[in-house]
């Protein structure tokens, strides 16, 4: 038997062993696929808009004040704003979630294109047809990337910004991430998915597990159930790339709206270090640090966060 042989019938025994142990603990291919278009625990703010051919998912809750604009991280959706909106929505903003294409209960088509700069040109695009300018940009990792690059390339759409852990600099890419490098990633992704795995992710960006509720994986698990989504994360994160991003990084000290850099002292996906690095280039800006806070404040102190975006937002 050869070397090569050997090696296959190796591997091929960890796969089974491992296909067994995950699936015994509730991940692997047994996981039912949610069609698109389907809304679990749909509300009266759920809205779907077709744009080229995509449909995407947004909340909108009217109201008579100024536009707040909400655009979640990788692997989220608008359900990561919901503690935080009737805050806002208390204080009688006009209040709008996205799910970006790939997303929440958006579609997720198949080759399709994901990367930061494709994704912020989508989200523009969705705001020319809801009529939004000069709102008050709030996003958090991903969406705070992409509310930096709306505030260099369409600066007509952002008024104050809001940077939750944002995205924008060069960082240690997550491990998540960094394992869609692998050959056939989308593949093994499939495999082996499941509540397990979204339990053990939301793990490394909430700093105390007493917030990892049953219902917030659930939430999580079920929009990463719908058509496609695993192949489009998979797509995205293979995606970024600082060195192509790097123009966009160096114009950051242009910005010139007032900026509110909100972070979670203890993130571990995007270090605290990019959010005193925000605060050096963005010189309208101020910064605030949520002690035992990880990368999603608004998800893990939710009355905090909000608190301290209403104080900027209403801040002369």
């Amino acid at each position: 038997m050869s070397k090569m042989t050997k090696l296959i019938k190796k591997l091929c025994r960890v796969l089974l062993v491992s296909f067994f142990v995950f699936t015994a603990a509730g991940c692997g291919l047994f996981v039912k696929i949610i069609p698109k278009g389907e809304i679990l625990g749909k509300v009266t703010e759920d809205r779907y808009v077709t744009i080229d051919n995509v449909n995407y998912h947004y909340m909108e809750y009217p109201g008579p004040g100024r536009d707040i604009f909400l655009l979640h991280g990788f692997a989220s959706s608008t359900y990561t704003w919901e503690k935080v909106i009737p805050y806002l929505t208390g204080k009688g903003y006009h209040v709008w979630a996205l799910d970006m294409k790939g997303f929440g209960w958006s579609d997720k088509p198949e080759d399709a294109k994901y990367d930061t700069i494709t994704l912020m040109q989508e989200v523009n695009k969705w705001m020319d047809i809801m009529g939004l300018k000069n709102v008050v940009f709030a996003g958090n990792s991903l969406g705070g990337g992409i509310a930096v690059l709306m505030a260099l390339e369409h600066p007509d759409k952002t008024d104050k910004i809001i940077l939750i852990d944002s995205a924008g600099y060069p960082i240690k890419k997550p491990l998540v991430i960094r394992m869609a490098k692998i050959p056939f990633a989308g593949e093994i992704t499939k495999l082996f998915f499941g509540r397990c795995i979204v339990k053990s992710i939301l793990k490394e960006v909430l700093y105390n597990d007493e917030r990892l509720t049953e219902e917030k994986i659930d939430a999580y698990f079920s929009r990463m159930s719908t058509e496609n989504a695993l192949g489009a994360q998979v797509t995205l994160a293979r995606s970024l790339d600082f060195d192509a991003l790097s123009s966009y990084t160096k114009r950051i000290p242009e910005i010139k709206n007032r900026t509110l850099i909100l972070w979670g002292e203890n993130d571990e996906w995007i270090p605290l270090k990019s959010g005193h690095k925000f605060k050096k280039d963005i010189q309208n800006s101020s910064l605030e640090i949520l002690p035992q806070c990880g990368h999603i404040p608004q998800e893990e102190k939710p009355e905090e966060t909000a608190k301290i975006i209403i104080d900027f937002i209403e801040r002369d």
